[in-house]
Formats: structure tokens, C-alpha cells, sequence
């Protein structure tokens, strides 16, 4: 509950963020901070993906345990920062070798410079988050969360007030990455010497990983991804009044975000201890509906209100499209804890499917968008379809794997998850 609570704090502070900056930036330059946001939001899933393996194995692994596998954390936690710093001169060389608006639409190559700087950081911080939740250790992810969300918003406000525009407000989301991470350094010993299992430890830590990286740059595409094809083929101002829609998506996703972090150990944990499953489900999927009957009835009965009150008069058209995106987000957040429940499990088919109709869902959009009628209502129709159609066939597929198992996680399992 402190968890989920702090989370969406988090989502306050965010909501706040983009509540002031749509404002202040209007629908075009807001809707490149948005593309901005999600190339920063596909680099943070990707590393979420190691977040997700290690704190899956920080959950299955026993007390006697824990020191050695910390020991061998930090020998990977300190090698992600020196890989990092490592590969950010060539990445930085191959953005100024290319024509960045040819594959992002972004106008201002400095912007993603600074993105590439916080890489080290955020590749360091998902580790220690990831060791955070194994333990469930509730104040440092607390502290974490709420230090990050603090930085970004006062230090985004004040680069704007001190007229350094776009590249100001992405340096203030770099250096909330760095104060994330600081808060949780301490949370794994000095590293030591190499470990001669080291080597295969990483490839098996990467090869956990991998899964959970589809299922987070799915994401991104499924919630995300519609602001690249609004930006090339619809005019700004429509391109903004998608960015606004995402807004409110995200709003969604990160309330519950949370819940699927801990879902992971909590269906571990149980599993270790030869519990039953529906316990470790039921409060997570009870603050799941709660939070998504609130969502879906202020938007049904309060749309123009809540866009005034979020981004402004200036996307009053967005409004036609609220309740489409509102489905989506909460459709697919649904998937995604499905996806990470079947994960734990050892099921990785959940996230295949979400990743599958991610992909499919921009192709069908870029399929029906040839057309100079299509306006961003299209856009939303599509991607509310393909979100409720995975959604219904995640729900059904858990079903029957739930029911398989008569609701207690067979020990021999935890390994193959």
C-alpha cells in the first residue's frame, strides 16, 4: 500500500509537470516534449527489464543466500555505470553523424544528447531499484520515487522561468534521474573482486532480462508509439492533441505501475513459500479496479472539465477523443499486470502476445492513415480495438493457467520462472 501510495504521489507530480508545461510550451512544443518523454520512457523500459529479472531473483532467492548474490550485484551494478559511460561517446558520435529528425522528429539534437548523459545513471538505478523491490525494501523505493519526481518538477519549473526553453526542462528530467539513483547507492556493499561465476551469472541475468524488455518497449509502442505517426502525418496542432491524449494514458499506466513491480516478488515469494495465489493477486488487482472504475467515471462524466483542468483551453478538441484513450490505457494496463502475473509463473507467452499486438497495432495505424481525411479520432479508434481485443484474450488465457494450477504455484516451477 505505501508502494502503490507513493506511486501515485509520483503520478501527482507528474501530472503537475505536464498540468504547468502544457501551458507554458502550447500544443506544438509540447507535443515535441512529449516525443522527447517517450524515447526517454522506451530507454528506461528497456533498462526495466533488468529491474524486473533481478528483483524476481532478489524474491526466489533464500536468506542464506542474499550476501552472495548482493556481492555479485554490485560487481554488475558498478559494471553497468563504466559501460555506460563507456558507450556514451559513440552513441553521442552517431547522433551528430545522423539526421535525428529523419528517425525521431526531434529539431533539437541537444535535447537528446542530454537523454544519452543520464544513460549510466538510469542503467545503475534500475539495478538497485531492482534489488529495492526483490526485499521490498518500502522506504528506499519510496525515497527514490519521490526524491526523482521532486527534482524533475522544481528543477524543470525553474529552468523554464530562467529561459532556457526545451533543453533546460530535459536537463532537469536527466538530473532527476541522478538523484533517484544517489538515494539507493548504498543499498548494495563496495564491490569486491570479480566473481569467477560472474561472466555467466551476466548472460543469465540478460537472458532473463530479455522478456521483460519486450514487454516494456511494448509499452511504449502500445501506449506511445501513436505520437511518431501523429507527428509525421497529422498538422502540430492535431499532433498535440495526441500528445495531451497520452497524457492522460500515462496517468492510467503509472497509477498502477507500481502494482505490477510488486506482483513480481509478491507471486514469487508465495510460490517459495508453497502459498496459494489468489491471496498475493487479490489486493493488487482490487486497487487495479478501484483505480480504473474512478478513471473511466471522471472521464465519462467530466471530459471537457478534465482537459481545461490538465493541459488547457488550447486542446479543447481533445475532449472527442478522452474516453477512446482512457479505454485503452486501461485495457492495456490490465495486459500488462497479466503479462507480468504469467511471467512470474514462468509464462512468458503473455508478454509475446502484448509485444505482437503492440506491433501490429502501429502497423494497422500507419495502414489506415494514408488517407488526407484521417484526423487523430482514427488513431485512438484503432489502438482502443487492438487494447480491448489483447486484454480479452490475456484474461481468458490467465483463466485457464490459473485454474491449471488450482490456484497454488507448484514449487518445482519457481525455478523455470
Amino acid at each position: 500500500m505505501a508502494i502503490f501510495i507513493t506511486s501515485n504521489l509520483v503520478n501527482v507530480g507528474n501530472l503537475s509537470f505536464n498540468l504547468i508545461f502544457s501551458r507554458w510550451m502550447g500544443p506544438e512544443l509540447f507535443g515535441d516534449l512529449t516525443l522527447l518523454l517517450t524515447l526517454k520512457l522506451a530507454l528506461l523500459g528497456i533498462l526495466g527489464a533488468f529491474q524486473s529479472a533481478i528483483s524476481q531473483l532478489v524474491a526466489a532467492t533464500p536468506a542464506a543466500g542474499q550476501d552472495r548474490l548482493k556481492r555479485i550485484l554490485a560487481v554488475l551494478n558498478k559494471s553497468a555505470l563504466i559501460f555506460g559511460f563507456v558507450v556514451l561517446p559513440l552513441a553521442i558520435f552517431a547522433l551528430y553523424v545522423s539526421d535525428t529528425r529523419l528517425f525521431f522528429g526531434v529539431n533539437n539534437e541537444r535535447t537528446l544528447l542530454l537523454l544519452l548523459v543520464s544513460l549510466p545513471f538510469a542503467a545503475s538505478l534500475s539495478i538497485l531499484r531492482g534489488v529495492a523491490l526483490g526485499a521490498l525494501y518500502v522506504r528506499g523505493i519510496v525515497r527514490s520515487a519521490i526524491v526523482e519526481m521532486g527534482v524533475r518538477l522544481i528543477f524543470a519549473i525553474l529552468a523554464w522561468q530562467l529561459g532556457l526553453g526545451l533543453v533546460g526542462v530535459v536537463l532537469a528530467i536527466v538530473l532527476s534521474i541522478g538523484a533517484g539513483w544517489l538515494v539507493l547507492t548504498d543499498l548494495l556493499p563496495k564491490p569486491s573482486r570479480i566473481p569467477s561465476n560472474f561472466a555467466r551469472f551476466s548472460v543469465d541475468m540478460g537472458m532473463k532480462a530479455l522478456p521483460f524488455g519486450v514487454l516494456y518497449f511494448a509499452q511504449v509502442l502500445a501506449l506511445d508509439g501513436d505520437i511518431f505517426i501523429a507527428k509525421a502525418i497529422l498538422p502540430s496542432e492535431d499532433a498535440g492533441l495526441v500528445a495531451a491524449l497520452l497524457l492522460f494514458q500515462r496517468i492510467q499506466f503509472f497509477a498502477c505501475f507500481a502494482l505490477a513491480s510488486i506482483l513480481l516478488p509478491s507471486v514469487i515469494s508465495a510460490a517459495r513459500g508453497h502459498q496459494k495465489l489468489l491471496p498475493s493477486l487479490a489486493p493488487i488487482l482490487g486497487l487495479f479496479g478501484l483505480t480504473a472504475l474512478i478513471f473511466l467515471a471522471l472521464v465519462k462524466l467530466y471530459p471537457d472539465v478534465l482537459i481545461r483542468l490538465l493541459v488547457g483551453a488550447d486542446y479543447a478538441a481533445a475532449s472527442e477523443g478522452l474516453m477512446l484513450a482512457a479505454v485503452s490505457a486501461v485495457a492495456f494496463t490490465l495486459s500488462f499486470l497479466i503479462a507480468t502475473f504469467l511471467a512470474a509463473i514462468g509464462d512468458r507467452r503473455g508478454i509475446w502476445i502484448t509485444a505482437l499486438v503492440a506491433v501490429a497495432q502501429l502497423g494497422i495505424m500507419l495502414a489506415f492513415t494514408n488517407d488526407s481525411s484521417v484526423t487523430f479520432m482514427t488513431i485512438l479508434q484503432i489502438k482502443s480495438v487492438c487494447q480491448v481485443a489483447l486484454t480479452l484474450g490475456l484474461s481468458l488465457y490467465a483463466g485457464v493457467r490459473v485454474m491449471s494450477f488450482a490456484n497454488t504455484l507448484h514449487p518445482n516451477s519457481i525455478e523455470r520462472a
